[in-house]
């Protein structure tokens, strides 16, 4: 194969770049013509078309070019092998980021059509299944500010993603002792988690039947939505059975009103 040979714009076209791309990998000392001839063209052979393509997946793996010339110039079967491996690490790596910003983007797009098939202020009960759920204790804020919230759950939220979360933000539990003391500020920030996740406080939220009120308005008119919702269970005859859970279906990530936004709000429940 090495008795044909290609000049630059030719080899250039084969690997699908432009000439000026070779004529720098030459000039680095990366990828270098077979030869020169003595008319100054350079002249590639086919077979280097191989070396091309691994400098290109490096090149799209975020590898510097000059770790890249670090290798062609020790290169051995061996070192070939422990490139790889370390490359493949990298690969399997970014696929997992890829896969959790997937679930992430359908999370969003499932909620996000959700919001528009609900009936704000209508009480309803679901059946749920048992969750884990990630926790950090609610911090005793005498006036809400956003800057000192988001610093608090930003731990949570990283560390929640890198095990299997898929929520925009962290929802709320107002337990079920400061329901029965008409204390309805949150007490933890959550985020759902694979079970038998270890590494984090975790809550369990049981399975079982729930009192679900989705309500729209904003945060600041949460408690009242809380009252609503523990008061329809009382009126019903029911008792509540466990904690309160919110979660946002429309927020500041959907919507500029805030008075738009809708906070799914649901608890557990048994008959009196």
């Amino acid at each position: 194969m090495d008795r044909y040979e290609l000049k630059t714009a030719a080899f250039a076209a084969l690997c699908g770049v432009k000439k000026d791309t070779l004529l720098h990998y030459d000039h680095i000392g990366l990828l270098k013509p077979k030869r020169v001839g003595e008319n100054g063209y350079r002249y590639y052979a086919p077979r280097q078309l191989a070396a091309f393509d691994l400098i290109d997946a490096l090149r799209r793996l975020d590898t510097p070019l000059a770790e890249i010339r670090e290798y062609l110039t020790r290169r051995s079967p061996q070192a070939l092998l422990d490139l790889l491996e370390e490359k493949k690490a990298a690969i399997r790596a970014q696929r997992q980021r890829l896969e959790r910003m997937e679930a992430l983007l359908d999370t969003a797009e499932k909620t996000t059509r959700a919001a528009e098939t609900v009936r704000p202020g209508q009480v309803t009960l679901e059946a749920l299944p048992a969750a884990t759920l990630a926790v950090v204790k609610a911090p005793a804020f005498d006036v809400f500010r956003e800057e000192p919230y988001l610093l608090h759950i930003r731990d949570l939220m990283a560390w929640a993603r890198e095990h299997g979360t898929v929520f925009q933000a962290p929802g709320d539990i107002v337990t079920k002792e400061s329901l029965e003391k008409d204390k309805f500020l949150e007490d933890y920030y959550f985020c759902p988690v694979p079970a038998g996740t270890t590494g984090w406080e975790t809550r369990e939220r049981p399975a079982g039947t729930y009192a679900v009120l989705v309500h729209r308005g904003s945060y600041r008119s949460e408690t009242q939505a809380v009252k609503r919702l523990r008061d329809w269970v009382e009126e019903n005859g029911y008792a509540i059975d466990g904690d309160l859970y919110e979660e946002d279906l429309v927020s500041y990530a959907t919507s500029m009103d805030r008075s738009a936004y809708l906070l799914r709000l649901y608890v557990k429940i048994r008959e009196k």
